[in-house]
């Protein structure tokens, strides 16, 4: 089935260069073009559109104020900002309005990586409500208790990167919006950035405080206190499993970029369960189907909605432009067996983590994880389980949080 996108631009110039740099796309892509805003939403009124291209500066109605109404009338569309305006703040309003913000002069190779990316991930994803709601979002919930601390240590003149992105990670919402937001064609960097701390170095002070006073005015929203507590639950689990990750990377002799996509990966690997917290009734259902604890996650999710928090998770980060190789741990973190791998890469190392943050037992019973063992034993990874245990254990205790 082909791909519907609509492109926006105030000069016709620069829309016939579309049409011409994606005439050979014809066949992929159902192609619409737009000079304003308003003509832009006509065609979304007679059209079923997947993916909205828009210009930011344009007279009248400007991109921004377009996928506004996008956003709102239309959730399921993927909105893409294309600017030579180089205004930070701007930026920063778009990271809530667009799924990703691309620069001029842009290649046509530039924009056919973002859409097919996005979509080779959506095909996993059939639930039109849940896409509706995956793509509605701008924001995420985020957890309160943490932003008064990281704007005082912001503030502070002694404060290290290290510290900053320490506390940071205890957050999902925070690192994925920095994240996102680093990863934009804006900062024209020349490659993926996973690492927190040369994210919070590129972006500097003020355009972090930026992100977490647009985060905080979401973050007051009225979610049930339930709901919060979930939120920060989820947020402990993935920094526990973060840190074990990581020092079994650093067991295994990775380099700094496998350690700081596994870091991110341990981070964000449960944000699915986050996004799965706007559904309408959905966390009282879970709760309910769930009343004794021992139940998997998976099963519930599958049940109430038709898919899991790994692939809401992985949908959501992949089309804000997050590394493929985060991207691809979080999708499958329950399920590695689906990846043919013949290395131990960040996907392996997050399943193992995963399941060493889960297991309670207070020794080592390899048989008694939740692992594909299948999967592990392909890998050669078996008889290093109890070692990895034994040397990352301390992280999944309560004082290491």
């Amino acid at each position: 089935m082909k791909i519907s996108i609509l492109f926006v631009d105030d000069d016709k110039d620069v829309i016939d260069g579309y049409k011409r740099m994606l005439f050979s796309m014809k066949k992929e892509w159902e192609q619409y073009y737009a000079l304003s805003g308003e003509e832009a939403l006509k065609i979304l009124e007679e059209n079923k559109i997947d993916v909205i291209v828009s210009d930011m500066k344009m007279p009248g109605m400007d991109g921004t104020e377009l996928l506004g109404k996008v956003k709102e009338l239309y959730p399921r569309i993927l909105r893409i900002i294309l600017s030579g305006h180089q205004d930070e703040i701007k930026i920063i309003n778009t990271t809530t309005l667009a799924h990703q913000f691309l620069l001029k002069p842009c290649d046509t190779n530039q924009i056919k990586s973002v859409i097919e990316d996005a979509f080779s991930l959506r095909t996993n994803l059939e639930n039109e409500k849940l896409m509706s709601i995956i793509n509605g979002i701008g924001q995420l919930p985020a957890i309160p208790e943490l932003y008064l601390e990281i704007e005082r240590m912001m503030n502070s003149q002694d404060v290290s990167l290290a510290i900053v992105s320490k506390l940071i990670s205890k957050d999902p919402a925070i690192t994925a919006k920095i994240l996102q937001t680093v990863n934009s064609a804006f900062f024209g960097l020349p490659r993926r950035v996973s690492s927190l701390i040369d994210a919070l170095s590129f972006l500097g002070t003020n355009t972090i405080k930026s992100i977490i006073l647009y985060l905080q005015s979401f973050a007051s929203a009225n979610y049930p206190p339930e709901t919060r507590a979930y939120c920060e639950e989820v947020g402990r689990h993935s920094l526990m499993v973060a840190l074990t990750a990581k020092e079994i990377g650093k067991i295994e002799n990775k380099d700094k970029q496998m350690l700081d996509d596994i870091y991110i990966a341990g981070i964000l690997h449960d944000i699915g369960k986050i996004i799965l917290m706007q559904v309408p009734g959905y966390y009282n259902k879970m709760s309910i189907l769930n009343s004794t604890g021992t139940r998997n996650s998976i099963d519930i999710e599958y049940q109430l909605l038709g898919v899991s928090h790994e692939w809401v998770g992985a949908y959501l980060l992949g089309i804000w432009g997050l590394p493929k190789t985060v991207i691809e741990a979080i999708a499958f973190h329950h399920s590695p067996g689906k990846v043919n791998e013949s290395e131990v890469t960040a996907l392996s190392i997050l399943h193992v983590a995963n399941a060493f943050v889960n297991y309670k037992g207070e020794k080592f019973a390899g048989n008694e994880l939740d692992v594909d063992f299948s999967y592990l034993g392909n890998l050669d990874l078996l008889t290093k389980l109890e070692f990895w245990w034994e040397s990352t254990k301390k992280f999944s205790e309560p004082d290491n949080e």
